[in-house]
């Protein structure tokens, strides 16, 4: 009987734990707005501008400056606007440096990063900071705003 209480106990804590392991894992609501960030944060620095696009809200609409103005953007502008931006650009390193929770209902916040770069062919580097804000839709973090900043 002791055998099968501590086989029990030990059963009961394997699945109690799975469930917290999934959800820290989980891209959606579980994921805090620092992972979110970092996510951003990594595909800035590879250039990934697929993934970035799948970060942006159901209607595919993103307030975005990548140094000409801020305008409002569909999916395709955004991401032609990006790729021209990246094309020139050659990422040195991209890091997270501030991450604020604007609101939790609804779940709204943004971050900074800072991108270091150089431009194609040249071996000058530039720093420039990248404002990210983000909302809750649908229990995932999307972009809802992406600047360059001065």
């Amino acid at each position: 009987m002791i055998r099968c209480a501590g086989l029990f106990a030990l059963l009961l804590l394997a699945c109690a734990a799975a469930p917290v392991r999934a959800a820290a894992q989980a891209p959606g609501a579980n994921a805090s707005l620092e992972e979110f960030i970092q996510r951003v944060s990594r595909y800035w620095a590879e250039a990934d501008v697929s993934s970035l696009l799948e970060l942006l809200p159901a209607d595919n609409l993103v307030i975005l400056d990548t140094g000409s103005g801020i305008e409002n953007a569909n999916s395709r502008h955004a991401a032609a606007a990006l790729r021209a931006l990246f094309a020139e650009s050659e990422s040195v390193s991209v890091r997270p440096i501030r991450v604020t929770v604007a609101s939790t209902a609804p779940a709204r916040g943004f971050g900074e990063l800072t991108w270091t770069f150089r431009a194609r062919g040249s071996r000058g580097e530039q720093s420039r900071s990248v404002y990210v804000a983000g909302a809750v839709e649908e229990d995932t973090w999307r972009i809802t705003e992406l600047r360059l900043m001065p």
